[in-house]
Formats: C-alpha cells, structure tokens, sequence
C-alpha cells in the first residue's frame, strides 16, 4: 500500500482517535505510524493480540503504563547517561512498571498465548527495583540507608547543625539587645545572626551580608566559625558520598539499558493494544482477523468519521466544529455476489457512493492494524497482499499534471501491480475527460483488472461504464438508493442493478427553472429518456421484490418461532413425563421397600413372641396387625370377607392369636372381638365362627413382657429430615410414647414445603394410639408443629 492510500482512506484521522486511548506517547506513536498495509502475518498477530487484550482487560482491568515516556530519553544508547536522581528515578519508575507488567502477563490463563510471549519477553526486573529502592527514596532523595558511610556523615551534620545552634542561641541572648527578633539564619551556606546595624560592635564576627535595606546585617560570630567549618566539610563530604551513590545506581541501570529499551518497545505495543481494545468497547466493535474469512462481508458497518459514538471524540481529538449538522452514519452491508470480483457502484451525487468505497477501505487498513470494526459480528476480511486506490483529484500544476493526467497515471501504476491479492478501489471511474472516451477507458480498466483477479471496487456517473458492466462475466452492478418522494439519498448500497445520476432531479430541487430542466430533457434524447424508464421501473421492481421478500421471511421467521416452542413444549412435556415417571418408580420402590422391612420387623416380632412363648398384649397385637396389613405387600389386596351372617355375641376364632372370643361389634371388614377381658379389632377374613357345642382349640397361653422407657422426650424435632426417614422416626416415636404412658406429644416439623406436615397428618390419622391432633396456637409453632392426644392402654 502506497500512503496515498492511507491519505485518501483519512487512515491518519482515524489512528489519531484510537490513539488517544493510549496511556504513553510511545503506544500513541506506534498507533498512528503506518505507512504501509502490514502482510496478512502481521495482520493476524495484531487482531489475536487485541482479541487477547480484550480478554485480559474483561478479567484484570486495564494496565498502567506511567513512567514509560519520562525514561524514554534515557534509553537512546547515543544519550548520555542519567546524572541527577529525578532521571535515575525515572529509570526506577520504568522498571518498576516492567516487573509489574510481567506479574499480570504471566498470570494470565494459558490460552492468552500472545500476551504470554510478551510477558516471557519482559526482563525480570525486580532484583534491579529492590536494589536501586534501597538508594532512591521515593521523596526525590538518598535515604540514609544508601551506605554506612552516608549515614555517619549525615549524623555528624546533624550534630554539627544542632551545637552551632545552641552556640548562636546562647550569643543571641546574650546580646539580646543587638540582635534582632528573626531567628539564626543561613548566608553563604554558613550560619549567623541578623544584627542591628546600628550594635554592629556589641556582636564580634564576619559580617557575610545585609538586607536589602541595609538595616540588618548578617554576622558569623567568630564562636562558631570553627564550628561552620566542620558542618561545611561534612556537607561536602556528604555531597560526595550522594554521588558515589547516584553514579553506582547510575553504571546499574546503564549495564541494563538495553534490557529495558526492548522492555519499553514491549510495554509500548501493549498500550497501543490495549488502546485499540479501548476504542472497540466505544464503539462496540468487531475485531476481524484477516484471512479467517475467504470473502469480504461488512454487516451493519459504521464509518468512524461518521459513527455518531465518537461525535465528542472526534470534536476533542480531531477538532470537529460542534455546529457540523450531524449525519447519522446508515450502517453499511456489503457482500459480492459469487463469481463477482468488481463491483460498479453508480448513483447520484452526494447519494454516498466515495463513503462506501472508503468504508470497505479503511475497514480493510483497520482490521491488518488489529483495530476493532464498527460493524457486527459475521463481518470478515480476506487476507489481501496490496491495497490500491484512487480517491479525489490527481491535478498537480507543479508536475504539470492534469487531472485526467493524474488519474490515468495513477491507472498505469495499479495495473502495473494488480494481482489476485490485490484490493483496488476506484472513485468517479471515467470522469475528467470525454464522456465517450472516458467510459471506454474505464471500462476498459475494470476489465482488465477482472481478468488479472483483483478485487475492484469503483464508482461511475457513466451509464454506458454500468450497462457494459452488466454483460461482463466477474461483474455486477450496485445503485445508491435515492428517495424521489423526499428528493434525497438515502445512503443504502443495492447490489444487482445500476443506479441513476437523478442529475435533473436534484437540479431542480436546488431552484433551477424548469424551462431549463425541460430543455435539458429534450437534448438528452428518447434513447436516453427511455434508458432512465427502464431503469426508475427496474427500481420499482426491486422495491415490490424485497418488500415481498420481507414479507415472506418475516413469515418464514414467525413460522420457525412457532415451530421452535412446539418443539420445546413437546420436550418439556417428554420430559415432564420421564420425570414423573422416575419419581413414581422411585416412591414405588421406596413403598416396597419400606412394607418389606417392616412387615419382616413384624413377623421377627411374633415368631420371636411364639419361641419365647410371650404374650402379646391386646394392644401390640393391633399394632403388629395394623402394621401389616397396611404394609405387608407392595400391592394392596381388598379385604377378604369374613363369615356371612356375623352378628354381635358370636362366638369366632382368631386366626393370627389362636383363640376365641365373643364378636362385640362389625364395622364392614372390620371386626371387634372380645377375647378374654382384653378387646381388639381385626379383619373379618381373620375369624372363623365356632359352631355352638364345638369345643375350640385351647389358646395358648403367651406371657408379654413389655418394657417400658420412661426417659421418652415430650416433643420430636422432624425438621431437615426427608419424608420417609421422618415417617419411620414418627412410627417408632409414637410407638415408644404410647409404650411410655405419655398423654401428650409434641411433633415439630416446620413449614417449608409442607410435605412433611401432610406426612405427619397421614400418620397421625391412621396410627392406632392416636387420639386425635391438631396444630396449636402461633405462639406455640402454629402449622409448624403438630400435638397429638394419645391413648390409654386401658383403651386398646
């Protein structure tokens, strides 16, 4: 790339707004020189390391590079070398910033490969920091600290100091009365007393000034001359040491000079990455790695000389008159059709034709320089080896160079270079000479460039340059939409078809007369006029075409949103009922489970009763029954009649005890025996009628132990437990209660979902030594807890 090319795209205007996002001089200078377009090598390295950077600046904010400009002097290897402490400091500054910089590289992730190489190339300077801080204060001078001898001289000053002073204090009230009220001063660089002039003779020494009125003079007394000669040797000596010391950290930081011009060239590119980082978030950008895309596509492109984010940008950096009317920027979109490679671009004038040609121009120059695009993502740059264009006008008089002169010089050189990977960009294609001659020209060059494989890129007013265009193989036609209504440009970029000058029309919008507008109609001739017909109805064509075209994909697009939440109903659906059906299973299981334990914990029960020959007690009996025919098989079974005809005073057999007993009650399947003078109820399948004279079975005779735990707690706690674990803690809890005598329980189970709550009531409503229960007042956990009566055993 020429830098005219950079001078017609106004690339400068541009690097000087993303400069000023820089930190340091040295990033704003590397930003704002390019000369030349960078290969398509350089060109990725500069999108991946802004691509990284915005990456880093999202995780760690940005980086600070103060310091860097103050040492750049220092770093020449023809400058001399730092003499004072504010140029060594500054130096220090420098490495400090180097080993801070290096930290935060290294510290990022893995995958941020290019700001690990760079920070792998960064010197480790914290042992030169840690050295030269101990002998630069951070206040401009050389601590104390600096070297043994530096502090001993300082100390001896200091004593000096303090017993001239006392000396000066003990002479000056002494002669109180020649002394004025100002205290000791320096003169010389030695220390005396302001005397009257008038008591010169009442204070013997040397007089080393006066005032500037003469009144006062300034007097060593010849007491403290020694004294001043001592201080003046340990300053000087003082003073000598300092230098020593400024020369050492001095010869350090030249022995490394080097090391840190190349550490300052880094931290520089940094800042110019990150300041293209910077400008990408102001204008929500797109940073296009050049070559990832085998087209060139801009979706929604955004010029920044027009983009109306950096309007106060541009007014501070560029100095933009806060009057200019503003024009927002119509985002560009830009595609070549397949098998196109030149694009003729016809319209009318000031309908944005030269703004399109610059767009994709300056957009190419800005993604090679790793500067993020104002445009959308989907936008892609193809890796171009050269950039040619031709914008404005050529006319040089000092070159005795006309301006078609210059415009086909200009010719002559691209087509001396033009390839493949060249991009050319053309502007006003045929203009400057005969309108005949300068089509045939124009043409000529598009057709020449086609063949050779450039992609070209032109603008034309020429209808004869459009209309050959529209025959030739490799290229197309685009118009600037132009709004008849409004008499105005719209700045909309059509592809497919050429566009018209409007040259009549917009002439007569600015006031020419009519007549004049009509006599320019009649010598435009019927082959002329008829060209416009066909082209004002093409265009009428196209409007119904793509406003059909919206209508259907806007259908087509209400059509997928339909078909997308069918889709996604359907799956929640599928996968509602996969859910409940796994819950099922697994509450199935459970069930099963929970039956098979218990049941076997009942079963273990009596037949350990039968080998021990215990007796169960009325009481447990019911329980043990009540258990098990609830939870005895994971299926539940209808119950089995009892004998027909069952009255009251029946005498039955009770199949699970062995006995008989007298029938007191029959409640459907449920039957109350009186066996003995214990009561208890069971299923009617599990008696038998004994028929009157018929001697029953002697029931044996079982003997219950049952031991009872008094220390039972009046309240349980079920809250955090799941359901069928707290089930199981209740049974148990209740069953310990009632075994213990306990009137009253407590079961607190807290409001969360309210399944365990709904659980308490189910086994509270079918427990057999359940009386009733109730939540209690709010002051005592309201529907939190849950208190429950219990039986006597004297009810069972």
């Amino acid at each position: 790339m020429q830098r005219r090319a950079a001078t017609e795209l106004e690339l400068d205007r541009v690097l000087a707004l993303v400069a000023s996002f820089a930190r340091s001089e040295a990033g704003r200078s590397l930003i704002r020189h390019v000369d030349a377009l960078p290969t398509p090598g350089e060109g990725v390295l500069s999108a991946r390391l802004t691509i990284e950077v915005q990456a880093m600046l999202a995780e760690k904010g940005t980086l600070s590079f103060a310091g860097l400009d103050d040492a750049a002097p220092w770093l020449d290897p023809a400058a001399p070398p730092p003499q004072s402490i504010e140029e060594l400091m500054a130096l220090l500054a420098l490495a400090r910033r180097v080993a801070s910089v290096r930290r935060t590289l290294l510290a990022l992730p893995g995958e941020l490969e290019l700001l690990h190489d760079l920070g792998e190339r960064l010197p480790d300077t914290q042992g030169l920091v840690g050295w030269a801080s101990a002998r630069l204060g951070r206040d401009g001078r050389i601590p104390d600290s600096a070297s043994p001898q530096l502090a001993s001289l300082r100390r001896q000053s200091a004593r000096a100091r303090h017993e001239i002073l006392q000396r000066l204090e003990v002479i000056r009230r002494s002669s109180a009365g020649a002394v004025t009220d100002a205290p000791p001063t320096l003169r010389r660089d030695r220390y005396c007393l302001p005397v009257r002039r008038a008591a010169r003779s009442e204070v013997r020494g040397l007089v080393l000034s006066s005032s500037g009125s003469g009144a006062t003079l300034y007097v060593e007394p010849y007491d403290i001359v020694e004294l001043n000669n001592d201080l003046a040797d340990a300053v000087a000596r003082e003073q000598e040491e300092v230098q020593r010391i400024l020369g050492e950290v001095a010869s350090a930081f030249a022995s490394r000079r080097e090391e840190l011009a190349a550490a300052a060239g880094v931290l520089a590119r940094l800042d110019a990455a990150q300041a293209k980082a910077l400008f990408g978030r102001i204008v929500e950008g797109h940073v296009a790695v050049p070559g990832e895309a085998s087209e060139l596509i801009l979706v929604n492109a955004r010029h920044p000389l027009l983009d109306e984010r950096l309007r106060l940008l541009r007014r501070e950096v560029l100095g933009e008159p806060e009057d200019r009317a503003a024009h927002p920027a119509v985002p560009l979109d830009f595609r070549l059709p397949e098998g196109v490679r030149t694009l003729l671009i016809s319209g009318p004038n000031a309908g944005g034709k030269t703004v399109v040609l610059k767009t994709v121009g300056l957009f190419v120059l800005m993604a090679f320089s790793g500067i993020p695009l104002p445009a959308d993502p989907g936008t892609g740059i193809p890796a171009f080896d050269a950039l040619e264009t031709h914008i404005g006008d050529e006319q040089d008089v000092g070159a005795d160079l006309s301006t078609f002169s210059g415009t086909m010089s200009a010719f002559a050189g691209i087509l001396a270079t033009a390839d493949p990977g060249t991009l050319v960009i053309l502007d006003e294609l045929g203009a400057g000479t005969d309108p005949l001659e300068g089509a045939a020209l124009g043409f000529a060059v598009l057709e020449e460039l086609t063949v050779r494989g450039a992609l070209t890129i032109a603008s034309t007013h020429l209808a004869s340059i459009a209309m050959n265009a529209s025959a030739a193989t490799g290229m197309e036609n685009a118009a600037m939409e132009f709004d008849e209504g409004a008499g105005r440009p719209t700045y909309r970029l059509h592809i497919g078809r050429p566009g018209r000058s409007h040259g009549l029309e917009i002439a007569a919008s600015v006031g020419v007369p009519l007549a004049v507008i009509a006599r320019a109609q009649e010598l435009l001739g019927g082959q002329h006029l008829e060209l416009e017909h066909w082209l004002k109805r093409l265009e009428r064509l196209e409007g119904e075409l793509l406003d059909h075209k919206s209508r259907l994909a806007r259908r087509e697009r209400e059509l997928e949103d339909r078909h997308r939440a069918l889709a996604a109903q359907r799956e929640k659906l599928s996968a509602q009922r996969a859910r409940l059906r796994e819950e099922l299973d697994a509450e199935r299981e459970t069930l099963r489970r929970r039956a098979r334990m218990q049941l076997d914990a009942v079963l273990a029960e009596i037949e350990r009763a039968e080998k021990e020959r215990r007796h169960l007690g009325r009481k447990r009996r019911e329980q043990l029954r009540a258990q098990a025919a609830a939870l005895g098989a994971p299926e539940r079974r209808q119950p089995e009649a009892g004998p027909p005809g069952l009255q009251p005073g029946d005498t039955v057999r009770v199949g699970l005890l062995g006995g008989t007993g007298a029938v007191r009650q029959v409640r459907g399947s449920r039957v109350e025996v009186s066996v003995g003078d214990k009561r208890l109820w069971v299923d009617a399948g599990d008696v038998a009628r004994v028929a009157l004279g018929v001697t029953a079975p002697e029931a044996r005779q079982v003997r219950v132990d049952v031991d009872v735990d008094e220390s039972i707690p009046g309240e349980i706690h079920l809250r955090g437990m799941d359901v069928e674990s707290a089930r199981e803690e209740l049974e148990r809890y209740l069953d310990r209660a009632f075994a213990a005598g306990k009137a009253e329980v407590r079961i607190v189970h807290g409001h969360g979902t309210g399944r365990l709550r709904a659980m308490v009531r189910e086994v509270c409503s079918t427990h057999p030594a359940v009386r009733s229960f109730s939540h209690p007042p709010q002051a005592r956990g309201g529907t939190g807890a849950t208190e429950v009566r219990l039986k006597g055993i004297e009810d069972g």
